[in-house]
């Protein structure tokens, strides 16, 4: 991993996200402001960002989602409010007001035409144009976590009491539940659709194949699970166990009475982990300020580390993978490219 470019955003970083061409970032802060930052080969080469306040949400930020193929992205904060601003300019274009809560999760559908928002207990469908598509009924408990599966016809919600998949189709959509007793905390689809995971509030893994129905569950993590991600290739679920990564094998029979790979680096809780998108690599943050570079199943030790300024707060890659921008708590936004030595 090499530092590309970096700014400081006087903010804490809640989350970023990627424009399809990566040559942008929408960012959310915690105060509430909302920054474009431009991140294209001329600031690479000048190595600073360039960063652009856009707007805000009142009173704090809590998610951003950029729209896959096209050129708009949404944010949400306390203020009640889900905001379309145009990825170009910076111009708000739509102001919606889905429920009189806050929207905590955005989710766009792969296709870039539905944009799903998790107010309190409810998911609600919008189109892209702001129109609302459809309201779904209260779940149990506050919604944690929001996915679409690969197909774009299942959105499904992380609750109390375990995951509830909707399934939009041109007939109409229908329900299904995935239940456990306990507070799911993520959802993961795996790329080739089969598995869909959750890490939960009572230190568990569980995960349902998708085709049969059939569940299981994976234990002895020192406290809750609230980081999955997926390889490519849908071989390994990663999940943070402390300052330990955990990986389960899903390749043959599936993970069920295997032992996982472990990944020891860290010196204190991770709490930022993503697969890139189309390599076998991983990377992890955590609070012990390091920001590692992993190859699972090829390599047991990182294949590099860096210590950032502050604990971050968010990691994500580029749709291309080729670059990572990892925000941090004090405002430190660093935009890292992945450099394949031969």
């Amino acid at each position: 991993l090499e530092p590309r470019a970096s700014a400081m955003l006087d903010d804490y970083v809640i989350d970023v996200a990627w424009s399809p061409d990566a040559t942008a970032l929408a960012v959310i802060g915690g105060e509430g402001r909302v920054l474009r930052v431009g991140c294209g080969a001329p600031q690479l080469a000048a190595r600073r960002l360039a960063v652009q306040v856009v707007g805000e949400h009142m009173m704090g930020g809590l998610a951003v989602a950029w729209q896959p193929k096209g050129n708009a992205f949404a944010t949400s904060g306390h203020d009640n409010a889900v905001v379309i601003w145009d990825g170009t300019t910076g111009e708000r274009r739509l102001r919606l007001a889905p429920a009189m809560a806050w929207t905590s999760h955005l989710a766009y559908s792969a296709d870039g035409t539905r944009l799903a928002v998790a107010t309190g207990r409810v998911v609600s469908l919008w189109s892209a144009d702001g129109t609302l598509q459809h309201r779904f009924a209260a779940l149990g408990g506050a919604i944690s976590a929001l996915a679409w599966d690969p197909a774009g016809r299942d959105l499904c919600a992380a609750t109390n009491g375990g995951l509830f998949a909707e399934r939009i189709e041109t007939a109409g959509i229908s329900a299904r539940a995935y239940k456990w007793p306990a507070s799911c905390l993520t959802v993961a689809y795996s790329p080739n659709g089969r598995v869909l995971a959750s890490g939960t509030q009572d230190g568990t893994a569980h995960f349902w194949h998708l085709g049969s129905g059939k569940d299981s569950q994976m234990r002895g993590y020192p406290g809750k699970v609230n980081l999955t991600s997926w390889s490519a290739n849908s071989r390994y679920l990663a999940t943070n166990a402390g300052n330990q990564i955990v990986l389960w094998d899903f390749s043959g029979r599936g993970p069920e009475g295997s032992k996982p790979l472990q990944l020891s680096g860290h010196t204190d809780l991770v709490e930022c982990l993503a697969f890139h998108p189309t390599a076998p690599y991983l990377i992890s943050a955590g609070r012990d300020w390091r920001l590692t570079l992993w190859l699972p199943g090829k390599a047991e030790q990182a294949l590099d580390a860096h210590l950032t300024d502050s604990e971050a707060s968010t990691l994500r890659w580029s749709p291309d993978g080729r670059y990572v921008a990892v925000g941090e708590r004090k405002g430190k936004l660093t935009v890292f490219e992945l450099v394949q030595l031969a």
